[in-house]
């Protein structure tokens, strides 16, 4: 008589404190039962990671980075048209599935960021835009706490030449508070200072795309106090969760 087998699954934990952009900068602003819940989901990770908006982040990263200084129409008749081709590739996929919803909410993160074709377009102005995501590893570690901080988009002036700022687009429907937004930035410029690049903080932004609204960085001691204050409280908790 054969044994029945038994699949045993291994839960994952991450031993040392290590939180996302987004999960660290949710936590500067969380309740304390919103903070217990964050600190869980990233010391004891699933398998299952949703990417809802990453087609949409990755399409407008590579047309950005064409760099149409004069023709800024071309990047967001593309987006219009990347749009319609995502909903009619969503038609082949049962609307509860990935297949289906990650082509479905990029087309309306595209549809966003046209609707901030104006917002947007001091920005494509002044600057020459390349991407940034194939820098996914990049982060800070603060107080015994790493923090991603990958930029999406590098600014810079010069025909290129001098990095002077960075991007990060959130496109999750859920509008960011102000001082989540703040956090992320202080932590992104945190990562380019540490390099020894001479940031122009008004060239450094958080673009909330559903909300329609761009985040500037500054030199702001209050948030500096949160994020020290958050890292200590994070290191300190991590073995308790």
């Amino acid at each position: 008589m054969l044994e029945d087998e038994v699949v045993v699954k291994i839960k994952k934990v991450v031993k040392d404190p290590r939180l996302s952009l987004k999960r660290f900068s949710q936590y500067t602003v969380a309740t304390e039962n919103g903070k217990t819940s964050i600190l869980k989901g990233c010391k004891y990770p699933g398998d299952y990671v949703p990417r809802f908006y990453e087609m949409a982040r990755k399409l407008v990263c590579d047309i950005f980075s064409a760099n149409f200084k004069d023709h800024h129409e071309l990047y967001f008749e593309e987006f219009k048209k990347q749009a319609l081709v995502y909903r009619n590739e969503a038609k082949a996929f049962p609307p509860k599935k990935d297949d289906y919803k990650n082509r479905i909410r990029s087309a309306n993160g595209l549809d966003a960021i046209v609707a901030m074709s104006m917002l947007l377009a001091p920005i494509l102005n002044k600057h020459t835009l390349n991407n940034n995501l194939s820098h996914r590893k990049d982060s800070i570690t603060k107080n015994g706490v790493k923090i991603g901080a990958m930029a999406d988009m590098l600014l810079s002036k010069d025909m290129g030449a001098t990095q002077v700022g960075f991007i990060k687009f959130n496109f999750t429907a859920k509008k960011l508070k102000e001082d989540e937004a703040k956090a992320a930035l202080f932590v992104l410029k945190t990562f380019f200072e540490k390099k020894e690049i001479k940031l122009d903080l008004k060239s450094c932004f958080l673009v909330d795309v559903f909300a329609w609204r761009i985040y500037v960085a500054s030199d702001n001691p209050v948030i500096e106090k949160t994020v020290d204050k958050a890292t200590i409280e994070i290191k300190h908790n991590w073995d308790l969760i």
